[in-house]
C-alpha cells in the first residue's frame, strides 16, 4: 500500500486522543515521527493500521499482526511480533532506551530472536528503532 494511503488509515480524532493520553510535546512529536518511519520503511508490506481503543497503534500484514506501538502515559512501547518475520542478533547493539527479546521467540537454527519489545520517549533513539525495523522484510516470501 502506497505510504500516503496508510497514514489516512488513522484519522485526526485517533491522533487526538493519542495526544491526550501522552501530554508530553516530545513524545508526541517521537509518535508522529516512528509512525513515519515504519509507513515508509513498511508500506510495499503493511496492508492495514488499526487503532486499539485510543492506546495502541497495530500494523497488519496479510491479516497477521506484525508490529504494534503501545502508547503509554510517558512513553512508546513497540512490539515487533514473530509474525513480521524478522530476525533480531541479540549480539548487535541496538541504542534504545530499553529493549526485551521474547525468550519465546528464540529461533535455535539462527541464534536469534524472531519478537521483540522496544521503549522509546526521545527523538535520539529514533535511529536506533529504525535500525531495529529494518530488520523486517519488505517481502513476505521470505
Amino acid at each position: 500500500m502506497k505510504p500516503d494511503s496508510l497514514r489516512r488509515l488513522v484519522g485526526e480524532d485517533v491522533w487526538q486522543q493519542y495526544s491526550q493520553r501522552l501530554k508530553d510535546p516530545t513524545v508526541i512529536e517521537v509518535l508522529h515521527k516512528l509512525f513515519d518511519i515504519i509507513v515508509e520503511l513498511l508500506a510495499e508490506r503493511i496492508d492495514d493500521i488499526r487503532d486499539v481503543d485510543g492506546k495502541a497503534i497495530s500494523f497488519f500484514s496479510k491479516e497477521r499482526e506484525i508490529l504494534t506501538i503501545n502508547i503509554t502515559r510517558k512513553n512508546l512501547r513497540v512490539y515487533i511480533h514473530p509474525s513480521s518475520l524478522a530476525y533480531f542478533d541479540p549480539e548487535m547493539e541496538y541504542r534504545v532506551e530499553k529493549l526485551s527479546f521474547w525468550e519465546s521467540s528464540y529461533h535455535i537454527k539462527t541464534g536469534k530472536y524472531r519478537g521483540l519489545s522496544v521503549w522509546i520517549s526521545n527523538k535520539k533513539y529514533l535511529r536506533g528503532i529504525e535500525k531495529i525495523l529494518r530488520n523486517i522484510p519488505q517481502d513476505t516470501e521470505v
